[in-house]
């Protein structure tokens, strides 16, 4: 399928480093507008990663309580779940290794970085068990698609420059909270937007409708 191809000209830059817990917060913003007709996007914060830390932050959305729930809205969830710790493998691993080896390593603890985000993992295996039944399939086949759709919408031309900019404006916002709604305002006046908007339809087109031989195709049958 062709892409839309997109740039950000002039990215916001900072003299401080972005910590991870900043992508992945970023991720989970970025994810779930796939999905904002579906849910509500409240506010953004960084990600405490640091084990036993009551603020965890991150995205605070709800869901719209008058759509049904059904697989789809379990895979939704399932993958804005997963972003933060898929964004914080890019972040520690780099694009071009996750790009590489990704689709060898099923369930390799050393590609996934779980670091500080155990229950955000322990939240997708949970959201991929109705899609595992509702489907007749291996939850872990099921996780795994979840797991290579995220990381394959984040190699997308363009996509991880956007959860940079969101990084960003969240790293150097006077608040230590954004309201998404805000945030989406301010992204809807730059240039590469509609073309970022573009993506995402390509992306829902890619995973949507769910099948069953679409999510058991990911898994090798040995594992």
């Amino acid at each position: 399928m062709q892409l839309s191809i997109f740039s950000i000209q002039e990215p916001v830059s900072s003299n401080k480093i972005l910590d991870r817990g900043t992508f992945m917060a970023a991720a989970q913003f970025v994810t779930a507008l796939n999905f904002a007709d579906e849910f509500e996007l409240l506010s953004l914060s960084a990600m405490n990663t640091q084990p036993g830390n009551v603020k965890k932050g991150g995205l605070v959305f709800v869901r719209n309580g008058k759509l049904k729930m059904h697989p789809e809205i379990y895979d939704h969830l399932a993958l804005i779940s997963i972003s933060s710790i898929c964004a914080g493998s890019i972040y520690f691993h780099g694009r071009d290794k996750i790009e590489e080896e990704i689709i060898n390593l099923p369930y390799s603890d050393g590609l996934l970085n779980l670091k500080g985000a155990e229950e955000d993992y322990m939240a997708f295996k949970r959201l991929c068990s109705p899609v595992s039944r509702f489907f007749l399939l291996q939850a872990k086949k099921v996780q795994w698609s979840a797991i290579l759709s995220t990381f394959r919408f984040f190699m997308m031309e363009g996509i991880w420059d956007v959860v940079n900019f969101v990084a960003q404006a969240l790293h150097e916002a006077d608040a230590d909270v954004l309201a998404c709604a805000q945030l989406l305002e301010n992204m809807q006046k730059e240039k590469w937007y509609p073309g970022f908007y573009q993506s995402l339809q390509n992306f829902r087109a890619s995973r949507y409708p769910l099948s069953k031989a679409g999510l058991a195709s990911e898994l090798p049958e040995t594992f």
